[in-house]
């Protein structure tokens, strides 16, 4: 669940003292109303950097902000009332967009539909906080969005609309009437199944990266031989380093074969996924800017300082998954083949990791 609404008191996110927007009392706020709206006044503008954290958005100058009241299930219902809206995923290494239409998100250990033209989104509830909606005021033309953020205070999730329509669902959301009972078994967000990535299902090794970010499991990915040959069977749950600094060639590979993939980038409660072709990759300095499908994913080469390919039971059988990884051993992004690929496409995707050499 959400944070209560702290409408009149201190803490505006209500998630208490391990909140950063707990610890400015008195400092940077113009007033909190009734329904938890407040103004930010700093000289600062709203941008996917400066709401990084729940602290920086509240800094922004110029700003409406209000907080939302909802459970996980009212969020993702809120979501996939939007006609077009830009979607937003990034961990500070890797950033994905999306524009389009959402599809319902699902929890960690249910089941995925393979990600297509709609925003995919994968979720842990219980690493959800609260959601803000922030207003530019005296920018004609502007729109509201919406900021996610983790249980810890870190945006995980964001939400730009382009329409009036959309603008007004956004308004009202939190203020309108919750998702019926038949919706809510339909979700079933709550319901996280327990699944030992152990066992080598693709979809519990996805979920797995959304537990801190999936350190623990790559310590134990790289640990040894002996630990890895007992996961699965057929060489499930097996993995191998491989050499980061040919990912910009990976893309080129897969956008001049017109090979489709699919890519995953995670924040610390939502998994943003998008599939298809590569259209286009560009190289500025270490960013590397790949078009893929209907999304535009972001990364910083520097920040990659290892890759791991691992082998996971999808329903093609065996498939590998290239896992990138930061300086803390975090996951920041996956390429892989979700849900009933072909059989050439599947045997090529294969083929390719295979070639891939040793770091």
């Amino acid at each position: 669940m959400l944070p209560e609404d702290t409408a009149g008191r201190d803490e505006v996110c209500g998630a208490g003292g391990d909140c950063p927007c707990a610890r400015r009392r008195g400092g940077g706020l113009r007033g909190l109303g009734r329904d938890g709206a407040v103004r930010a006044g700093h000289s600062r503008q709203v941008s996917a950097l400066n709401a990084g954290t729940l602290d920086r958005l509240l800094s922004s100058p110029h700003t409406m902000l209000r907080k939302v009241t909802l459970s996980p299930e009212a969020l993702a219902y809120g979501l996939v009332g939007f006609g077009t809206a830009t979607a937003t995923t990034s961990n500070g290494a890797c950033t994905i967009h999306q524009i389009g239409s959402y599809d319902l998100p699902t929890a960690c250990g249910r089941a995925l539909l393979a990600p297509s033209a709609w925003i995919t989104l994968r979720v842990r509830p219980a690493s959800l906080g609260v959601a803000v909606i922030a207003h530019e005021e005296g920018l004609q033309g502007a729109l509201p969005g919406l900021y996610v953020y983790s249980s810890g205070g870190r945006l995980v999730h964001r939400v730009l609309v382009h329409s009036a329509q959309d603008a007004g669902l956004l308004a009202n959301l939190g203020r309108s009437r919750p998702p019926s009972e038949a919706q809510l078994r339909n979700l079933q967000l709550p319901g996280e199944v327990a699944a030992d990535w152990r066992d080598g299902d693709q979809l519990a090794q996805l979920d797995a990266i959304l537990d801190a970010g999936g350190s623990d499991r790559h310590a134990a990915l790289v640990r040894g031989s002996a630990a890895r040959g007992v996961w699965g069977v057929g060489g499930v749950g097996n993995s191998r380093p491989v050499d980061s600094s040919l990912l910009p060639a990976v893309f080129e590979h897969l956008s001049s074969v017109g090979l489709p993939v699919c890519v995953g980038v995670a924040s610390s409660a939502v998994l943003q996924l998008s599939a298809g072709p590569v259209h286009l990759v560009e190289r500025v300095g270490a960013l590397l800017v790949v078009s893929l499908g209907d999304g535009v994913i972001e990364l910083d080469l520097s920040a990659v300082r290892s890759c791991l390919l691992v082998a996971a039971c999808g329903p093609r059988g065996s498939t590998s998954t290239l896992e990138l990884y930061d300086e803390r051993a975090r996951c920041v992004a996956v390429l892989t083949q979700l849900g009933l690929v072909s059989a050439d496409v599947h045997r090529a995707w294969e083929h390719m990791l295979e070639s891939l050499p040793a770091a």
